[in-house]
């Protein structure tokens, strides 16, 4: 859907092939192809060149990450990339008063503040095997992340 905004780029990135794979079945569909750039990759390995940087002033950065309730703390790689390269920031997260703290604290850390929160009622479908059953509802967050900026002397 970001595609139908008109940026200049869309980098998708996802260590799934699988994920890919149905991202660029959905851009054909879509016709917005041309627009995305899919990389199958670890986030935690994902760096950006200064020069990519700096061609791309204005970042926005949307991402659903992992909720950590399998291996606690593994949302936070995508919070650090997140912060290191974007303007904008939107995340989902579980509805929960631990993850929320967890979540504004570990902002303010690396210089952003959650200026928005959206609840919302998810249906996560079955994609991993520990996933119990077919289709399941969940309460989560979405937050929105604005880089705090610094008094001007």
């Amino acid at each position: 859907s970001s595609a139908f905004f008109s940026p200049i780029r869309i980098i998708s990135v996802d260590i799934d092939d699988n994920a890919l794979k149905i991202l660029k079945l959905n851009a054909i569909n879509l016709q917005v192809e041309k627009d995305i750039l899919p990389l199958c990759t670890d986030v935690r390995y994902l760096k950006f060149t200064p020069e990519f940087l700096s061609f791309y002033p204005k970042i926005t950065t949307i991402m659903n990450p992992p909720f950590g309730i399998q291996n606690p703390g593994a949302d936070r790689p995508f919070l650090e990339t997140a912060f290191s390269i974007s303007d904008i920031i939107y995340s989902i997260h579980l509805a929960h008063e631990n993850v929320h703290k967890f979540i504004r604290n570990f902002a303010r850390k690396n210089g952003w503040h959650i200026d928005y929160v959206l609840p919302y009622n998810m249906v996560l479908e079955k994609s991993f095997e520990f996933h119990e059953k077919k289709r399941k509802r969940i309460d989560v967050h979405l937050y929105r992340f604005k880089r705090i900026e610094k008094p001007i002397d």
